[in-house]
């Protein structure tokens, strides 16, 4: 998940974006080290200007004085640089993390999708991506490189000043302190983790009512939803209050530490000093180190805090990205064919099909269930709750494999086909039609992306929509809202029916495309849905018998099985389930 950062990759149309994002990284570490270098021997400068004023050798005092002074320029130029030059970096990393989670996340299965909350995977994902971008800046930018000045600062103590006791006694303080910020830091990673859930809680309790707004309206549950969301609040307030006091503990007791070192270390620096009356700009210089050694440790605390927190997210992260998806193409996988070869007369076949959910493996599920539908006609399947008509369109459509038998499409197992040629020959008109929140234009050349604007108007005018759209004073490019709530029931409907004209598959499934529309207003959309099926395959899932009368072919489905099958006329002559359903609608 790192290596964006220290090798980018092309994010652009050519490798030039890749190569400039790669120079770009090589000389943010140059500056990194070459800052850490100037900061390790200023020091020695200072020093050495204070023992030529103490013998009087003014000419040459100003000489180091100088040095000293662009040495610091450098390093504050450099540290500056390392910022400027990293960004690009950094936005270039970003962008690639977030293509890779976004296209993960599709790639995944609906029944993967189908058992997460949205809103506790997307918080995941962001701050997951962000926790790339902490770790990279605090830990390999900042941590690290403190950590190495601080050891070498220890060397020069012991072989420049050769006086081994003060680098002892500062590196000794300085793993003391690296140690017990581990120790709290681990003590406080339980309120940390508390603190993520209650706010994932927090985010969803939201995201939820929002999503739900209609209903929450429709049950006058304003209150209800307030007083539960307030108590989300209230939980994740009380656990931010805990990290707080727990991190002001951490950095009071790191004070105490880092000042302590900093007495010992003077104290040490003073004896050395006595020992050699000469050498008064050794103490000097050794002051300049102590306090530049502890400028960036002063932050440790939070730093440490902020790499914790940035480990934990990018676990998340990390565990997201693991998810692999149930269904996948095959190595082999072809681009489904234009006709069936060996049947010509057959466009879907399910034969022999048994499945059930992963996540009710006690259900029947489908048991043996074998139809077929011919090519151009229209095929409606009706029954009971649960007996199995809504599992036959994610079969149809690949969402699932079966556990048995196969599902095959102009003649070849679904299974044998990639998935984006056969989902591309195949529209959908659902029961409650999803829209994007933009505008009505967007959300049709969803159906097809390159769509004219004539393509457009004819689709609509095909769906009955066309008037409508028109009728709105921003015309095309008036916003639908979330999920379409500007608009009604049958105007998305009919938008849905005409991004499928758009689309124009082969095979058509009306998923229950107007079980929720008043009669009225059915009846206007079925007949943009008889001009959607003309000279299509078109699969049905019925609610409403009779909406499927004129089909060619009607099966009743009961208990995963095939139960009955044939035209309107000849069911109800059998006097079975149909006949019973259509007697009691």
């Amino acid at each position: 998940l790192l290596k964006p950062y220290f090798w980018p990759d092309a994010t652009g149309p050519s490798d030039q974006t890749a190569f400039w994002n790669r120079i770009r990284a090589i000389a943010t570490w140059i500056c990194v080290f070459g800052s850490k270098a100037c900061g390790l021997v200023s020091p020695l400068f200072l020093g050495w200007a204070s023992t030529a004023l103490a013998h009087q050798q003014y000419a040459q005092a100003i000489q180091y004085s100088v040095g000293y002074a662009a040495l610091t320029f450098v390093g504050s130029t450099l540290k500056e640089g390392q910022s400027l030059v990293y960004l690009k970096v950094a936005q270039a990393a970003f962008v690639q993390l977030s293509e890779t989670a976004f296209g993960h996340l599709h790639s995944l299965s609906l029944d993967w999708h189908l058992s997460k909350k949205m809103g506790e995977v997307l918080r995941s994902m962001d701050r997951g991506i962000a926790a790339c971008d902490t770790l990279m800046k605090y830990l390999f930018l900042w941590l690290i490189p403190a950590l190495i000045e601080c050891i070498v600062v220890c060397i020069i103590f012991a072989t420049y000043f050769q006086y081994l006791p003060l680098a002892i006694t500062v590196f000794y303080f300085v793993f003391a302190y690296i140690v017990w910020t581990i120790l709290v830091t681990l003590w406080r990673k339980k309120f940390r983790k508390a603190l993520v859930q209650s706010d994932n809680e927090y985010h969803d309790r939201f995201t939820d009512s929002m999503i739900n707004f209609e209903t929450v309206k429709y049950f006058t549950a304003e209150a209800y939803e307030q007083r539960r969301f307030k108590e989300a609040v209230s939980r994740y307030q009380a656990g931010s209050v805990h990290v707080q006091s727990s991190l002001s503990f951490l950095n009071i007791s790191q004070q105490l530490l880092l000042k302590a070192c900093l007495a010992a270390a003077l104290s040490l620096a003073a004896l050395g000093i006595k020992k050699r009356v000469d050498c008064l700009g050794d103490f000097v210089a050794v002051l300049t180190y102590t306090l530049n050694l502890f400028a960036p440790l002063n932050f440790l605390g939070s730093i440490y805090n902020a790499v914790v927190m940035a480990v934990i997210d990018l676990t998340n992260l990390s565990e997201l990205l693991a998810e692999n998806p149930d269904v996948t193409d095959a190595p082999d996988a072809m681009t489904i064919p234009d006709r069936n070869v060996i049947d010509p007369d057959v466009a879907v076949e399910f034969d022999n099909v048994y499945f059930h959910y992963p996540t009710q493996p006690s259900t029947k599920g489908l048991q043996g269930m074998s139809f077929k539908m011919k090519r151009g006609t229209t095929t409606a399947i009706v029954g009971p709750t649960g007996a199995g008509k809504t599992t036959v369109s994610r079969l149809l459509f690949r969402f699932y494999d079966v556990l048995g038998g196969a599902v095959k499409v102009n003649g070849v197992d679904v299974r044998s086909v990639t998935q984006k040629s056969l989902r591309g020959a195949m529209g959908v008109v659902p029961q409650a039609a999803s829209m994007f929140n933009d505008t009505i234009r967007t959300n049709l050349r969803y159906g097809r992306r390159d769509a004219t604007q004539e393509d457009l108007e004819q689709a609509a005018r095909d769906a009955q929509l066309l008037g409508f759209v028109e009728s709105l004073d921003d015309g095309w490019d008036t916003m639908v809202g979330d999920r379409g709530l500007k608009l009604s029931g049958g105007e998305k409907q009919r938008a849905a029916i005409a991004r499928c004209l758009l689309k124009d598959p082969p095979f058509v499934l009306l998923d229950e495309a107007t079980s929720a529309l008043d009669t009225l207003t059915e009846s206007s959309v079925q007949e943009a849905l008889d001009r959607l099926g003309a000279e299509r395959t078109v699969l049905v899932i019925a609610h409403r018998l009779g909406t499927i009368r004129n089909a060619d072919n009607i099966i009743v489905l009961k208990e995963g099985k095939v139960y009955e099958q044939g035209t309107h006329d000849q069911l109800l002559l059998q006097n079975g389930v149909y006949s019973d359903m259509w007697n009691m609608q």
